[in-house]
């Protein structure tokens, strides 16, 4: 069982009651990593919802032609893998510490468990899954026009 002292480091979790991080803190676990280990591959089925407690995560995405690219480098209190919250589904980047990491796991069987004895609970936290997906969108997109931006080609019709 997590401390729901743990919990409050926790950014995804901000403003939620100790009642509600209570009973957060009955269906976490906290894992320790070492460096380089792999805790989710993209293309595969992943079930967790992590969130950093200490430690480095790099998320990296692999391009069709082999390219790997670093899309996130996530530090403590943030967290990765929300989509695990719809239940199994298949991950579209690589999660890999880039140093030893203490990491917050929740099952998505047991989240949404959580979820269907508490609605309020499930509606804000479903609500911050919305900002964060908004958020990351918003920035890959900036990513992408910075990317385009810097392209030879479309560099010189400029």
């Amino acid at each position: 069982m997590i401390q729901i002292e743990q919990l409050k480091k926790i950014l995804f979790f901000q403003n939620l009651s100790d009642t509600m991080l209570t009973e957060i803190s009955g269906v976490a676990q906290l894992e320790a990593y070492e460096e380089e280990t792999e805790l989710s591959k993209q293309y595969q089925n992943h079930s967790r919802f992590h969130m950093l407690l200490s430690g480095k995560i790099f998320l990296n995405s692999r391009s069709p032609v082999g390219t790997s690219l670093t899309l996130d480098e996530v530090t403590p209190g943030h967290s990765f893998g929300l989509s695990a919250i719809m239940g199994n589904v298949e991950s579209s980047f690589s999660a890999i510490c880039a140093e030893k990491s203490e990491v917050i796991t929740i099952k998505s069987d047991k989240m949404l468990k959580l979820f269907e004895k508490n609605h309020e609970l499930g509606y804000l936290i479903m609500l911050r899954v919305v900002q964060l997906f908004l958020s990351r969108m918003n920035k890959h997109t900036q990513q992408f026009l910075q990317s385009i931006a810097s392209h030879p080609e479309i560099k010189k019709n400029l």
